[in-house]
């Protein structure tokens, strides 16, 4: 593959509409591309997957061999994915051409904080991979929200040492002066643990003001991309942080194989 996306997150952040949004905004600027479903237990998907783990293992089955209930079966079923990954690697074989967006486990636990799950995206992905962490906009609108979620972002990235990008989905959900707020919060750390205490005025000031200043001192999140995954905004931003990681910026044409 040319190069692959995997969309992590915490659930509800909208990883599987952003799937499906990266893809039909690449398809429309003439990529070839495909998206991959990795959730085992996903019972709806806002895309037709071009490769389903669910077409390998199934949660009902899983629930049935180990007599476990629904979360059970999500964390084993999770688990077979990671230790039975060479399964995966042929079907995936046909798009070598392609970007491939990867939609991963809706409860962010079963993916990103498994042990198997880098050597998962090594194998799949090599060089080629991008970890992009979805957050929310809504929660992202709150000091204290914006903090969790960039310390949660911060785990990711040091699970999978990856390029990785921030996207900020559902900023269409949030007013102006909220996106300048979040904006500013990201360029001033200052003003983010002002806000912090402000919010949280029992909290040891002390201790908090290290981690949010730490967030500058090592770019744990980079710069933050807004998008709206239903209005197809901020996609392009997407694309270009991806294009930069794959092939230094340089669009790779996928429009001229043979079928």
């Amino acid at each position: 593959m040319i190069g692959s996306i995997y969309a992590v997150g915490a659930a509800g952040t909208g990883k599987s509409t952003f799937s499906a949004s990266l893809k039909e905004w690449m398809i429309s600027q003439g990529f070839d591309v495909a998206v991959a479903n990795l959730d085992p237990g996903a019972e709806y998907l806002p895309y037709d997957a071009d490769f389903d783990i669910r077409d390998l293992i199934s949660l009902s089955e899983v629930m049935s061999e180990y007599s476990l209930g629904p979360n059970g079966a999500q964390v084993v079923a999770a688990d077979l994915m990671l230790e039975n990954f060479q399964t995966m690697l042929k079907p995936l074989e046909e798009f070598e051409d392609y970007y491939v967006i990867f939609d991963t486990p809706g409860q962010i636990e079963l993916f990103a904080f498994r042990q198997a799950s880098p050597q998962l995206v090594d194998a799949i992905s090599g060089s080629r991979a991008t970890i992009a962490f979805i957050s929310d906009a809504i929660l992202a609108s709150s000091p204290s929200g914006f903090v969790s979620q960039k310390l949660l972002y911060g785990a990711v990235i040091s699970r999978f040492f990856k390029p990785s990008i921030n996207v900020m989905n559902k900023s269409d959900l949030i007013s102006d002066t909220e996106m300048d707020t979040i904006k500013e919060w990201e360029e001033d750390t200052d003003k983010l643990l002002e806000a912090y205490m402000n919010e949280k005025q029992k909290a040891e000031k002390s201790y908090f003001a290290g981690i949010i200043r730490a967030f500058s001192e090592i770019s744990v999140a980079g710069k933050v991309i807004p998008v709206s995954s239903r209005d197809l905004l901020g996609f392009e931003d997407v694309y270009s942080s991806m294009s930069m990681s794959f092939t230094g910026g340089e669009d790779t044409d996928t429009s001229m194989k043979d079928d």
